[in-house]
């Protein structure tokens, strides 16, 4: 159907892909106002939708009761037995403390958080987690289910860390936030690995089960005496979204901690700008408009705002490539807009090496854009 013929509650019955393959909205997605109009931003002009919503009820339904036996959670006993892998619990606990001596975490941090109080203050908070062996014995869980989970945990538990200074949390506000930024995803490691690296595209069924991670999340958290009671929030709202259709409560913003919708950002954003078992990264411009496109109806527009002032997704001396072809080395962010920063352009679009480097500023340039960082300077 034709997006322009489309009314809200519709849900797609294929995927609907972007231009560099990946997937933007899974099957299965129920169609509101906010998607379609962000759809036809995105050039995309008709979509495959299922025959109403009465029929996806069913559909739903019949899909899951066949397949009921099929996936099952991971039994308890199980995740007992990694917890009491001492080798590998302190493998975990040495990854959580290099995560606050990493040079490369503050580059990624805009003033004023590039300073010593911000690197005491997140490392005290740190070795404090480290000393807590219940904490621990669950970052050893999430370290041995799966690595791409466990460091997205990590770098979504700095990230939130950041949010946290900006809004001058005190020191016990913040040791909730990086608990819950820490452990929020704790509830996939009750989920079958087969089906968090499976590539295809998943069935009702496998994403009624996935999204129960957020409540088995919740239960394990509240099971642990050394968890704060606002950081197992995070791990049951941050999936929720600003206009309630997010999971598992359908809340709206007033109904969801601050603290759950830093978690749940700092989660989309990391998700966006990592690779998964199922798609590659994101580009970082798709995943910086994304983000603006979601503000007021999956986040206060405010809050993805203050998360962008103070995140550096290209740090000064990034080697990136830009839309038009060119190469460049970035040498200067604004703060309020620091995903388009002065690029100097070391190598043109043809390969020909820029014999002296002139610098282009992103502001001022709107139709290029980043298309990835590099890893290090091209040859030559």
């Amino acid at each position: 159907m034709s997006l322009f013929d489309l009314s809200p509650g519709s849900f797609l019955a294929k995927p609907v892909t972007g231009k560099s393959g990946i997937t933007m909205l899974e099957s299965g997605t129920r169609l509101t106002e906010h998607y379609i109009e962000r759809l036809k931003k995105l050039g995309i002009t008709s979509v495959f939708v299922q025959d109403s919503e009465d029929m996806q009820d069913k559909r739903e339904v019949a899909t899951t009761a066949a397949a009921s036996n099929r996936w099952e959670l991971i039994k308890r006993k199980d995740r007992e037995a990694l917890k009491n892998d001492e080798q590998s619990r302190l493998q975990a606990c040495n990854k959580l403390v290099e995560l606050a001596q990493s040079d490369h975490q503050l580059e990624i941090m805009a003033v004023p958080f590039q300073d010593s109080k911000y690197r005491k203050i997140v490392r005290d908070i740190l070795q404090e987690i480290a000393g807590q062996r219940p904490l621990t014995e669950e970052l050893c869980v999430l370290y041995q289910t799966d690595h791409f989970l466990f460091q997205h945990s990590l770098r979504v538990g700095m990230l939130s860390s950041v949010l946290g200074m900006a809004k001058q949390y005190d020191s016990a506000r913040l040791y909730e936030l990086m608990v819950g930024g820490l452990l929020f995803d704790i509830g996939m490691t009750l989920i079958p690995q087969e089906l968090l690296r499976k590539k295809e595209p998943l069935r009702t069924d496998e994403r009624a089960l996935i999204r129960r991670h957020t409540t088995e999340g919740y239960r394990i958290l509240t099971a642990i005496r050394e968890v704060p009671a606002a950081s197992a929030k995070c791990a049951l709202m941050h999936h929720e979204r600003y206009r309630g259709e997010g999971y598992p409560h359908r809340l709206t913003a007033d109904k969801i901690p601050e603290i759950a919708q830093i978690v749940g950002l700092s989660d989309l954003y990391n998700a966006l700008m990592s690779p998964r078992h199922h798609r590659d990264a994101f580009p970082p411009s798709d995943a910086i408009e994304y983000l603006f496109a979601a503000g007021n109806y999956d986040f206060d527009i405010s809050l993805i705002w203050l998360f962008l002032r103070n995140i550096f997704v290209f740090p000064v001396s990034s080697v990136i490539q830009l839309s038009n072809g060119q190469i460049g080395i970035v040498s200067a962010a604004d703060i309020k807009l620091n995903h388009r920063p002065v690029v100097r352009i070391i190598r043109e679009a043809d390969g020909t090496t820029v014999k002296q480097p002139y610098e282009l500023d992103l502001m001022h340039h709107s139709n290029i854009t980043i298309t990835g960082a590099l890893p290090d300077l091209p040859e030559g």
